[in-house]
């Protein structure tokens, strides 16, 4: 999607350095400041930015989990295999902030919604390497929950924990869409037809090829830094030779710093 804004807040705010803990809070609450970049969509020269606080909370239960990678239920958990139901989320950007867009319907904030399958294939004290396997319905929150699509996104991800507890994670992905999402980013109907934009019927399939990393370091039991970026290619995507297409690629990226806040005296495994 256009951004797992969600996921990123998440994951920056509650940093599992299992390297030094073989226990964590069951929960713990907190604020968050950050500063985001983001591509307005895959194939777009125009980046959406924002910045804001937010209050942010972590719960560790054994179904119900706002985690570092997921916020929703976790179906099953085996020693190399889980399945949950999460959510993610993507900003949104009005046809003002896209030119090639004037004219056209607004891209909302995104909701997706569905499964993941996680394979942990390597996990040591300080190194782990897994793949993901999402798939989500997606829905445009400013559209009235309006249905947007299918995404799937395969993705192949290393962390690692250093002795000084600053966390590294870099992963690659190829997302996929249906039609239907597809012709939200990428279809030129009719009416939407201008001297520079000529009509254009979507297809789904390969939407971007996806490459990121992400750092963050604990510097007190109370204050983390964090930032993170992200490129991503569109020149083997199906729709790159949409009219909408402005670039082959480009750079997400955003910073942030946390505040713990309160935690849970109680004590889990992750």
């Amino acid at each position: 999607m256009k951004g797992t804004l969600a996921l990123v807040i998440v994951a920056c705010s509650s940093l599992q350095l299992k390297a030094y803990e073989t226990e964590l809070p069951l929960w713990e609450a907190g604020v968050l400041g950050m500063n985001i970049h983001q591509l307005a969509y895959p194939g777009s020269d125009k980046q959406v930015n924002r910045s804001f606080v937010l209050p942010y909370f972590v719960y560790r239960g054994e179904i119900l989990r706002a985690d570092r990678d997921n916020v929703g239920l976790r179906a099953f958990k085996s020693e190399s295999v889980e399945l949950d139901v999460g959510f993610a989320a993507a900003l949104g950007s009005s046809d003002g902030d896209i030119p090639i867009r004037r004219g056209m319907d607004d891209l909302g904030t995104l909701i997706e919604a569905g499964p993941r399958l996680r394979w942990t294939l390597i996990e040591t004290d300080d190194t782990s390497i897994r793949a993901d396997f999402p798939l989500r319905g997606v829905m445009d929150v400013e559209d009235s929950f309006s249905y947007s699509g299918v995404s799937f996104e395969p993705t192949l991800f290393t962390e690692r924990v250093s002795r000084d507890k600053a966390f590294y994670r870099f992963s690659v992905s190829a997302l996929f869409g249906n039609e239907k999402l597809a012709d939200y980013f990428y279809q030129v109907n009719s009416e939407d037809v201008t001297p520079w934009r000529q009509q254009y019927d979507a297809k789904g399939g390969l939407i971007a090829l996806r490459s990121s990393v992400s750092l963050a370091k604990r510097w007190s039991s109370r204050w983390r830094a964090f930032g993170f970026a992200r490129y991503e290619w569109v020149n083997a995507a199906k729709n790159a030779d949409s009219p909408l297409v402005v670039k082959d690629g480009g750079w997400s990226f955003g910073v942030g710093l946390t505040y713990i806040w309160a935690v849970s005296d109680i004590r889990v495994k992750p």
